[in-house]
């Protein structure tokens, strides 16, 4: 059984669509995810992903494995 969440996260360090790319890529390889919107002009990200199968936590780790500064909303 999955339980599906829809969490936002802070994003900073983003400078242009490459970064978006890069933040939009690192977090939809991650094993759960489901959608990733990633938005330059709110510095933030909105995640879809089975709460089973990841935690907050790791989504962050990814962002900022990628690069960048991360923090849930």
């Amino acid at each position: 059984m999955t339980a599906i969440v829809k969490h936002e996260f802070t994003v900073a360090g983003m400078h242009c669509g490459g970064c978006v790319k890069s933040v939009t890529r690192a977090v939809s390889q991650l094993p759960g995810v489901q959608t990733v919107e990633v938005s330059l002009e709110k510095n933030a990200a909105t995640v879809e992903y089975d709460g089973t199968a990841i935690k907050p936590a790791a989504i962050v780790a990814a962002i900022e494995a990628a690069g960048f500064e991360a923090r849930t909303r």
